[in-house]
């Protein structure tokens, strides 16, 4: 009896921070889609059409005094950036995230919140993932993003030791 209960409360907790449900704050653990591995071999530099791009990140997770006493879940923000500093051409995307932290990873599609332009970054693609684990903050993790160019051609690009930040 013990046990239903305890799952019935489980169920409850996991529903009141889910607005809807797909958006669960709960970080599920899961085998990645690639291998941990290739992640982890992934370039940090890549080339499409002549052209080299790289992997910036920013990773935080808020504790600010209106957030929970064991913080928000982690928040990424990712620039895909032309190294020639020309501006970003419209065919090239990047859809999905993974950030790998010792054998756990957490997998992800990018949000599809529009991001404010900056005048300074027009030869950067931001993305942004929200709803991470509560990893950190104050250690490094690796960073990878897959970027598809205009014939559907992926690519993974890789950051290496990114620190995740803390926002009071």
């Amino acid at each position: 009896m013990l046990r239903k209960e305890l799952i019935v409360v489980l169920i409850i907790s996991a529903l009141v921070v889910c607005t809807p449900i797909s958006e669960c704050k709960i970080f599920k653990p899961s085998r990645p889609t690639i291998p941990i591995d290739e992640l982890l071999s992934a370039p940090e530099q890549i080339e499409i059409g002549g052209r080299k791009y790289v992997l910036e990140t920013y990773l935080w997770r808020d504790f600010m005094p209106i957030s929970p006493p064991d913080g928000e879940p982690l928040i990424a923000l990712v620039w895909i950036t032309a190294t020639d500093s020309l501006e970003f051409p419209a065919s090239v995307d990047g859809d999905r995230l993974w950030i790998v932290n010792g054998q756990e990873v957490w997998e992800t599609k990018f949000s599809d919140e529009e991001l404010p332009e900056e005048s300074h970054r027009k030869h950067q693609l931001a993305k942004i993932a929200r709803n991470g684990p509560k990893w950190g903050p104050g250690i490094q993790v690796d960073v990878v993003v897959r970027v598809i160019d205009e014939k559907n051609n992926t690519y993974l690009l890789r950051a290496s030791n990114q620190w995740i930040h803390r926002t009071d």
